[in-house]
């Protein structure tokens, strides 16, 4: 009895002295959304059992946020640890400690409205045809037909954001793997430019907006939309909304299903020995899997991969031929489809010209 009662003390005892004992702050930033940060926090949760440490989470935009992550240093706010994009820009190095820590690698794939599409589409001809055959006019009308009124559409079925390079490298690189190359084939380059225009003159894919990926988000989930491109970020929003989606790999094109590579990493922004431990937990093989569970991101870890893969998991399996883009790259995509590729849409030049200039950027 004695021993019992002295065990409760001692539990006691150290209960408080664990309650009381000063944590360390360490401070992170991140451009998670919302739902992420909540998975975060689940994560570093099982870190803060066993070590005398407090995290202070803060939130800020993925828009710009390496801008805003100095704007914060020059201020001499206290950041231990941030999450940022692969592509970082080099004036942002000086400001980074130690050696990076990918937290992610993501990509594209291909989702589906599991009530209305059963066989999703497995090559990009049949994906065109599936726009084609589907989208009708507010008479019944599709554009096979004589009497299809453009003006009248009553429902799309793909979202394609054609202003932007991320999600058109998707399209053109399953076409021919030597897009982002001087190499790249003319003959496919031009075929895709012009089924892309083809759908757009004919008012087959939405009309997009500088906001389209919340568009594409809220009209796939309204069921306005069958099929669109996102990556494994976007899965926690579609669950918490109970939508059912399916999930596939880019449809192939002649060279196969390409998409392009992106991704976070944790950086040490202030070196000390409890943030390199934190930094040290979050490499490790079992973060992975939480943050695989709670977020449904994907750490490049060896034995992570080899166990997914075995598992058949889509991104898994599109991360295998999925093309890295650097800053450089980025830019290229983001300046030709943002202006010389909407100029095309637009009449404004003919695809012999866009190809000469998409072939002088790549050069």
């Amino acid at each position: 009895m004695k021993f019992k009662v002295v065990l409760i003390i001692f539990i006691v005892v150290l209960i408080s002295i664990y309650a009381i004992f000063p944590r360390k702050n360490i401070n992170i930033v991140t451009q998670m959304s919302e739902s992420e940060t909540k998975g975060l926090e689940k994560i570093l949760n099982s870190y803060k059992l066993f070590h005398m440490v407090k995290f202070n989470i803060e939130r800020i935009p993925f828009s710009g946020h390496f801008s805003r992550i100095k704007q914060l240093l020059d201020l001499n706010h206290k950041i231990d640890i941030a999450r940022v994009d692969i592509k970082m820009p080099e004036w942002f190095e000086s400001y980074i400690k130690d050696k990076p820590i990918l937290q992610s690698v993501d990509c594209l794939v291909m989702l589906y409205n599991k009530k209305h599409i059963k066989k999703p589409p497995r090559t990009l001809n049949e994906l065109w045809d599936y726009i084609e055959n589907n989208i009708k006019d507010i008479y019944g009308n599709n554009i096979n037909s004589p009497t299809f009124d453009k003006n009248k559409i009553e429902d799309y079925v793909f979202y394609m954001p054609y202003n932007s390079g991320w999600w058109m490298s998707a399209i053109f690189l399953s076409e021919d793997k030597n897009f982002l190359t001087s190499n790249v084939n003319k003959k496919r380059f031009i075929n895709i430019a012009e089924k892309i225009k083809f759908l757009y003159k004919n008012n087959l894919i939405p009309k997009i907006t500088e906001n389209f990926y919340d568009d594409m988000i809220n009209m796939f989930v309204r069921g306005e939309v069958d099929i669109i491109f996102n990556g494994p970020w976007s899965f926690s929003t579609y669950k918490e909304k109970g939508f059912d989606f399916g999930v596939s790999i880019i449809p192939f094109g002649i060279d196969g299903s390409f998409s392009p590579m992106g991704g976070q990493q944790w950086v040490l922004l202030n070196k000390s020995s409890e943030a390199e431990k934190v930094m040290e937990y979050l490499s490790k093989t079992e973060v992975a899997k939480k943050f695989y569970k709670y977020n449904n991101t994907i750490m490049p870890d060896e034995k992570f991969l080899e166990e997914l893969d075995k598992k058949e998991d889509i991104v898994a399996k599109q991360l295998k031929t999925a093309i890295k883009i650097d800053k450089k790259t980025d830019y290229i995509l983001f300046k030709f489809f943002s202006t010389d590729f909407i100029m095309y849409l637009n009449d404004k030049m003919d695809s012999e010209e866009l190809y000469n200039r998409w072939l002088k950027m790549v050069k």
